[in-house]
């Protein structure tokens, strides 16, 4: 998918003429970014602070003398490897109270989650990281699976993959709440 933005790519985001383009960034590319990365983590939350975090990272780049040449791709790159670390980060502190004896769930969620899986979110949310990582990059922001692996920093065959896996995973699931409602 083209950026959709004329000269994002042309001038430095750091530069007076930059903040200027990225300000059409944010209008035309953030809430599609935004979007496609809070499904692959669940959370739209989440996902507005990777982006926001990864926009500003690369102003900070541009201004210490780094040359971006392609600011939605950089931006892509950043927040996914941002949500990739508060993963882990959230995996430690589950182990860590488990360890402690407690359970990272609470509040009875397990009935509202049954329900809530008829909803297509809460499919893919059942996919792997990798799947759903995979699935927003190319189904939701529309990048090839060239660029696709690009992003996520892998080979197209592994993209082609996942994404074969995660349509797989999907049809059963969805094929198994089709059968539940009859």
């Amino acid at each position: 998918m083209a950026n959709g933005v004329a000269g994002v790519d042309e001038v430095p985001v750091g530069t007076d003429d930059g903040e200027g383009l990225l300000v059409e960034f944010v209008r035309g590319e953030y809430p599609v970014l935004v979007a496609a990365l809070g499904l692959v983590c669940g959370s739209r939350t989440a996902a507005e602070d990777a982006v926001q975090e990864a926009l500003a990272r690369a102003v900070v780049a541009e201004r210490r003398g780094r040359h971006i040449e392609s600011l939605p791709a950089w931006v892509r790159v950043v927040a996914l490897n941002l949500l990739r670390n508060r993963w882990r980060s959230l995996a430690r502190e589950r182990g860590a109270l488990r360890r402690l004896g407690r359970s990272a769930e609470a509040d009875g969620d397990a009935e509202a989650a049954r329900e809530d899986l008829l909803d297509l979110r809460h499919a893919i949310a059942a996919l792997s990281r990798r799947q759903r990582e995979a699935v927003a990059l190319h189904y939701r922001l529309g990048l090839n699976v060239a660029e696709t692996a690009v992003a996520m920093g892998v080979t197209d065959g592994t993209v082609k993959t996942l994404l074969s896996r995660a349509r797989q995973a999907l049809a059963t699931t969805v094929g198994d709440q089709e059968d539940a409602r009859d």
